[in-house]
């Protein structure tokens, strides 16, 4: 850098010095002309890494922008899916006024099926360390809710959530906090009616994790779309809440009844907030009035 300096300056000077006609002028112009030219070179190469390191400043502060407001957009994003969330569950309270519920957040969730032998460091282990440690549960698959019985909360209350479908019943309560049992788990049955048909059946958990229509007689119509709402028969769920829809018809012709795979109304693995129908129907607080005498 100084060597190109020192040329610089030295192309500077022979290029101020004009040089005088005369015989000498033939042999120095030439030299005197290369050194102009070079002189104009050096000078547009320092002011084009002037620019340069000018350019490069202005780059990474523009990438700093650009990762602020990529923060920023996923921040938004994010409050934008749970104002959502909220506004379905607000929608779901004013809808059915009917209703008495509780929201509560997510706090655990678990899959016993796949953490059995899972290693914890492994990615399918996810499920499992968001269980609250030291609460065991009777049920294998099922979500801990930060609402327990101090908020009124109690075993047997149906659970709904994301586009307002059942995701399942309370199971066992503690003081702030309570589980609550998954559609989806293999001990979990739940009395149904299509929405369409009328035809009456029962939703089950599998093993596999999946939701099993049965009991359908054969001779009701029963097609893939069809939806799903429980029939409130039992007295255990009121009726109408979305259960999901038929995917697909599995039961053959030689059978009395007719089985489905079920596609439900929630995705059960990103559920975060849920609400409780802590009293499923306003008539069943009336209590009648006593009869009058006889005379």
């Amino acid at each position: 850098m100084l060597v190109v300096g020192a040329v610089a300056l030295l192309a500077g000077a022979l290029s101020a010095q004009p040089i005088s006609q005369g015989p000498a002028s033939l042999l120095l112009g030439p030299i005197q002309q290369a050194f102009t030219n070079l002189g104009r070179t050096l000078g547009g190469l320092f002011r084009d890494s002037s620019d340069l390191v000018d350019l490069r400043t202005r780059v990474e502060a523009l990438r700093r922008q650009v990762t602020a407001l990529e923060a920023e957009n996923i921040r938004l994003r994010e409050f934008q899916a749970e104002i959502k969330q909220y506004r379905d569950l607000l929608r779901f309270a004013s809808d059915n006024p009917t209703y008495e519920v509780v929201g509560a957040d997510v706090i655990g969730m678990a899959d016993m099926l796949k953490c059995e032998g899972v290693n914890p460091q492994s990615p399918t282990a996810g499920k499992c360390a968001n269980v609250i440690a030291g609460d065991p549960s009777p049920f294998v698959r099922y979500i801990t809710i930060n609402a327990g019985a101090r908020d009124g909360i109690e075993v047997g209350m149906p659970v709904v959530a994301g586009g307002l479908a059942l995701v399942g019943r309370v199971g066992k309560v503690s003081h702030a906090t309570a589980q609550v049992q998954l559609l989806t788990d293999p001990a979990s049955f739940v009395n149904v009616r299509m929405v369409e048909s009328r035809a009456s059946g029962t939703v089950a958990g599998t093993s596999e994790g999946i939701l099993l229509l049965q009991n359908v007689l054969q001779t009701e119509p029963l097609k893939p779309g069809d939806l799903i709402v429980t029939s409130g028969l039992g007295g255990m769920l009121p009726q109408g809440l979305p259960i999901g829809a038929v995917e697909r018809v599995i039961s053959q012709d030689v059978e009395t009844t007719q089985q489905a795979i079920v596609r439900p109304g929630v995705d059960f693995d990103k559920l975060e907030v849920v609400l409780v129908i802590t009293r499923p129907r306003a008539a069943q607080l009336l209590t009648p009035a006593p009869a009058s005498p006889a005379r």
